[in-house]
């Protein structure tokens, strides 16, 4: 008999025998990102994978739970709690009190002329959420996770004693996120809630928002008074382990929760993401809000920039940071901006995106030389203060015809801008969470927007080889990648050729 034991909020202690042990290290085990180039696996040393379960310390992080409950269904052994499992529910929860609870909450609150109340949708991911008390939330960009999050937080401050702990991944999050509380009806929030982005915490109200890098190497001690922990754009818990150490750290917060648009495929994330939070307890496409109307339409322009044969010539056999580089530094390839603003209606906003500051500040002063009759052109990058990029984020709400040059770091997650009519992707990426949250910023609906054009500039610099197949660059070979996520999500797609003229 296998016996389970509450260590603390974060982990279970397994009771098991030696052979037990081994069979559950391995049952929860994966290969580690990029276990081929290590030295260890290259001498033989280690077979690249690593475990979620501790064989040394026998700890189990309590969000593999179902993983456990798995793994001894597939090997037929009992087993049973030392503590009292309904711990990890909250059984005093229903529906009938949470609807009570909106009523209350929303009363009289209007946003955009309409009363404000959670979707069908979203009371289920709620109802989720304080129930299971555990567990990540995949919801796309624009279907209301901040209103989500806002109800879950305003639940538990009226029903529980706990002090919650939300954590966000950019100041630009910190300040939009308090002034989505007031949006909703918090007129005395900033008399509960306390906002760290900097410096240190000089007051102690019941909920604190705060960038993972404010508080990551704070001491445990300053972790223990949560009783709630919530993860904004929780997909990056599974490659950083700063941000993991938050959760880890929040050893009495009986509510664990994350919110992202996409979570990420590979195991050893979803295990770090699922381990200390709880696993995936709701999920909801795009393409279903698209058909309620709730997003908005998207229909992606393919820009193929063909570049001149001795451009080719000299790109093929350059590495992936040389490739960008020729590509960032081609002064032609500025057209292919030029030709997207010569196409787009008046009084439309758009969003540019690309990788690099450098990149961005070339792209910043082409458009301020060539369109800036037409547009104004902004920029947010690592440097824009959050005072600076809240003004512009409300200023691309309420104003026409606006540019915002941004990195994709700084963009592709969390800013809600809802008046945004084209993206822009001006750099490569294959990732298809920086892809799909990058796409979400413009997904958002507006009483001023039909449609969502995304323009996504692919740098074509193939060659025919002897053999007669495509030989293929870095960065078309990124485009074929993001022309899957596409058909995944049902984007309707169209290519355009455009020819560089490097005279």
């Amino acid at each position: 008999m296998i016996r389970l034991h509450k260590v603390n909020e974060v982990y279970l202690r397994v009771e098991c025998s030696y052979e037990q042990s081994l069979e559950l290290k391995e049952f929860l085990s994966c290969y580690a990102p990029n276990f081929m180039f290590h030295p260890k696996f290259r001498q033989k040393l280690w077979n690249g994978k690593i475990s979620f379960f501790d064989f040394n310390t026998q700890y189990l992080p309590i969000g593999l739970l179902e993983k456990f409950i798995e793994f001894a269904e597939t090997f037929d052994y009992e087993y049973e709690y030392a503590f009292p499992v309904e711990e990890l529910f909250d059984s005093s929860f229903t529906l009938d009190k949470l609807n009570l609870f909106f009523v209350k909450l929303f009363s009289g609150i209007k946003m955009n002329d309409e009363q404000l109340y959670p979707r069908d949708y979203q009371i289920g991911a709620i109802k989720n959420c304080l129930f299971r008390k555990r567990g990540v939330i995949e919801s796309p960009t624009g279907s209301g996770k901040s209103l989500d999050i806002y109800a879950i937080i305003r639940y538990i401050l009226e029903n529980t004693e706990e002090k919650v702990l939300l954590v966000v991944p950019s100041v630009s999050l910190v300040e939009q996120m308090f002034s989505d509380f007031f949006d909703y009806g918090w007129t005395d929030a900033s008399e509960c809630v306390d906002i760290l982005y900097s410096g240190k915490l000089i007051t102690n109200k019941r909920v604190l928002v705060s960038t993972w890098q404010s508080i990551y190497k704070k001491g445990s001690g300053f972790f223990q008074d949560f009783g709630a922990v919530l993860i904004d754009e929780v997909h990056s818990v599974g490659k950083s382990q700063s941000i993991q150490s938050v959760a880890k750290k929040c050893t009495n917060a009986t509510y664990r929760l994350g919110f992202t648009g996409t979570l990420p495929e590979e195991d050893h994330d979803t295990f770090n993401i699922y381990g200390y939070l709880g696993p995936q307890i709701f999920e909801l496409k795009s393409a279903e809000l698209i058909d309620k109307g709730v997003l908005s339409k998207i229909v992606v322009a393919n820009i193929l920039f063909k570049y001149p044969e001795d451009v080719v010539k000299k790109n093929k056999n350059r590495t992936y940071p040389e490739e960008i580089r020729t590509i960032e530094s081609f002064k032609p390839r500025n057209e292919v901006l030029k030709y997207i603003f010569s196409n787009i209606n008046e009084g439309e906003n758009s969003l540019v995106l690309c990788r690099h500051i450098d990149h961005l500040k070339e792209i910043e002063t082409y458009l301020l030389n060539n369109v800036a009759d037409k547009f104004s052109v902004s920029v947010i990058y690592g440097s824009v203060g959050p005072d600076e990029r809240e003004e512009i984020r409300k200023m691309m709400d309420k104003q026409e015809n606006m540019i915002l040059v941004g990195t994709y770091a700084t963009m592709s997650t969390g800013i809600n801008i809802r008046r945004i009519h084209n993206v822009v992707f001006a750099s490569s990426y294959k990732s298809k969470i920086k892809i799909l949250q990058s796409i979400g910023r413009g997904l958002r609906v507006h009483k001023d927007k039909d449609l969502l054009i995304l323009w996504d500039i692919v740098d074509d610099l193939t060659w025919l080889k002897k053999s007669g197949k495509l030989g293929k660059n870095y960065v078309y070979e990124h485009f074929e990648q993001r022309l899957k996520y596409y058909d995944e999500q049902g984007f309707t797609y169209h290519n355009l050729l455009l020819v560089a003229n490097d005279k």
